[in-house]
């Protein structure tokens, strides 16, 4: 990353569906066909960059700490963690930092929080397998039901 605090943005091919409010989610790579299952915490710093409520370290940090009222250097260690698995698989990359002011609302959270847990990213399964006939709803119905 080229500047101390470069705004991040997500992958557009990358595809997401919160599965309980607030606890799960999954992104799916429509351009390679990964899926990748989130905790809480998770959900909630990719809502929070999808959202564009924060989009740079120091925000999503400072959104996490307060949202789920942690310790900001847990915050800060969990939070860049998360954006090096993100940035690992293709999902998300820096941009350069324009100096446009961004926005402090954190993105709309509906409901209670769970109890804290570091943000986990996890590779679940590829749907290479898949036959896809242009259509993300089919893909996103074999992760929501299992079918593979």
């Amino acid at each position: 990353m080229h500047t101390n605090n470069p705004k991040i943005v997500t992958k557009e091919q990358a595809s997401f569906t919160e599965l309980l409010d607030n606890q799960e989610g999954i992104i799916l790579d429509m351009e390679n066909l990964h899926y990748y299952t989130l905790n809480a915490a998770a959900v909630f710093l990719w809502k929070q960059l999808r959202s564009g409520a924060a989009t740079t370290a120091p925000r999503l940090t400072e959104a996490l700490s307060q949202a789920f009222a942690i310790n900001a250097d847990l915050a800060e260690l969990d939070t860049r963690a998360f954006l090096d698995e993100l940035e690992g698989n293709g999902l998300i990359q820096s941009a350069d930092n324009d100096g446009g002011v961004y926005s402090k609302a954190l993105a709309n959270i509906q409901g209670e929080l769970p109890a804290y847990e570091p943000p986990q990213l996890k590779l679940s399964n590829s749907l290479t397998q898949v036959t896809l006939s242009g259509s993300s709803t089919i893909a996103t119905a074999a992760i929501a039901t299992g079918g593979l």
